[in-house]
């Protein structure tokens, strides 16, 4: 177990392109705004982070969490240095138990709900050896039922049952997280699901099957999960339900996605009213942690109405910091790193996340993106003030935004603000969006066109359009 970030991970991390590889195609076409639909008051639905929270309590300082409006974290203890978890001793335990309680309160003092990751204070962290013990392992669960007994009284006493979500396993559906059959996690859940029931009140909601899939009526365990948790053992379906996007696919889109969901739960006759509260708890590649591809996931999440934790792809004690790439301080990514040091500062990204949260109020409006779904928008109106947010999957492209249902007549300002990575270094101190200035330009039949050459593809956008008075 590695304790500190290596040099050459880091800087294997800072190598990787902010650009597009030339393979892939640029983002053209028309996204759109209809300010004559309005879809309720903005949640923050992106704001959620997996990890990235210190285990030492406020060494992050406060603003940082509430500018980007923080509202879910999740962990677990996982890579904690020096641990492995209950599977190797109870020592190993007690420590990430312990920070995982951590970012429980860190989570609840800014008003978040909290996952707790049954797998990461088990030791399963990824990448297993082969002689490690999973749950079940023989049709022996004693080791199991005892963490169970033991996890759960802890978090009784500890008073962590407020806001409080519990994931059974992470990614079953990858042998890098779940080396065993399909019928030894199926009856892991049932088994697990069944203890938390028994032991903490319903308002502890279970997540899952976390799977590292988007949702199918093709996707083998997709679909013996929905057989499962319908048919075999009734009455096990999650509270929440949840699933990974961190493919570097184009097709992985939110939209598609939730549509998988929907037919998943058509083929098994499950009805919309038990799958209202559905988690990306995990979202974006590394490659997409840009401003401009961050800008990206906030539109579909905002448009499909669920909820989005940021990926984390850090290691060891960096994993359990920065507010997953949001921020950055002295000695990141050296030999001299603390993984109790503070001196944060925001990286560009993190203007794009309290953009979002901070200056865009009013009412959400209706948005689509372009036609192949590689740019996207997430806009507000606030009094006479459209606020827009634009970003492609880290692509280059000339493009426009329509925004439609206009009053019919005079002009508009168009203030324009782009979200850069100075000098190619994405965790390079940033403080605020560029200001490229105001534009006028007229209101013709109701549709305002917004047009951008769009160069740099880490580089995301917000237009803020003063309608007349």
């Amino acid at each position: 177990m590695i304790s500190t970030p290596t040099e050459e991970y880091m800087s294997l991390l800072r190598d990787l392109p902010t650009a597009v590889e030339e393979a892939k195609p640029v983002a053209n076409g028309v996204a759109t705004v209809d300010l004559s639909v309005e879809t309720g008051p903005p949640r923050h639905l992106a704001s959620g982070i997996l990890y990235g929270i210190p285990d030492q309590p406020d060494q992050i300082p406060d603003h940082f969490y509430e500018d980007i409006g923080f509202n879910y974290g999740r962990g677990g203890g996982s890579q904690l240095p020096n641990t492995v978890g209950f599977a190797r001793s109870a020592e190993d335990y007690k420590a990430r138990f312990a920070s995982a309680l951590s970012n429980y309160r860190t989570t609840r003092k800014h008003g978040g709900e909290f996952i707790y990751l049954l797998p990461a204070a088990w030791g399963a962290d990824g990448g297993q050896g082969e002689d490690f013990e999973y749950p079940g392992d023989n049709g022996d669960w004693k080791k199991w039922d005892t963490f169970m007994d033991e996890t759960l009284a802890d978090v009784q006493a500890s008073g962590m049952m407020a806001g409080l979500i519990i994931d059974i396993w992470n990614e079953p559906d990858l042998e890098f997280f779940w080396n065993r059959s399909k019928e030894q996690w199926l009856a892991l859940w049932s088994r697990t699901y069944r203890k938390i029931r028994e032991k903490l009140p319903p308002s502890v909601r279970i997540t899952g099957p976390s799977m590292s899939a988007v949702p199918s009526v093709t996707h083998d365990w997709w679909t013996s999960f929905l057989s499962h948790t319908m048919l075999q053992d009734p009455g096990t379906l999650p509270d929440q339900w949840s699933w990974h996007m961190e493919n570097g696919e184009a097709s992985m889109d939110m939209a598609k996605a939730v549509a998988g969901f929907r037919d998943l739960l058509s083929e098994f006759h499950v009805g919309p009213e038990l799958a209202l509260d559905i988690n990306i708890n995990e979202y974006a590649v590394y490659g997409d942690q840009l401003p401009s591809a961050g800008a990206w996931w906030i539109a579909g999440l905002e448009r499909e109405n669920v909820h989005g934790l940021r990926g984390n792809w850090a290691i060891a004690g960096a994993l359990h910091d920065f507010l997953a790439g949001l921020l950055s301080k002295p000695a990141a990514g050296t030999e001299k790193y603390e993984t109790e040091g503070g001196g944060y500062w925001p990286a560009a990204e993190y203007q794009v996340y309290k953009y979002y949260a901070s200056v865009m109020g009013g009412q959400r409006l209706k948005t689509t993106p372009n036609l192949e779904g590689s740019l996207d928008v997430y806009a507000t109106v606030e009094g006479n003030v459209i606020r827009i947010l634009a970003g492609t999957r880290s692509r280059p492209g000339d493009w426009e935004i329509d925004v439609i249902g206009l009053p019919n007549a005079g002009q508009a300002t168009i203030k324009t603000l782009a979200f850069r990575v100075v000098n190619g270094d994405r965790f390079i101190q940033v403080d605020a969006p560029e200001d490229l200035g105001e534009t006028l330009q007229p209101v013709e039949e109701g549709r305002l066109r917004i047009t951008r050459k769009h160069d740099d593809p880490a580089t995301a956008f917000a237009f803020e359009v003063t309608l007349p008075v």
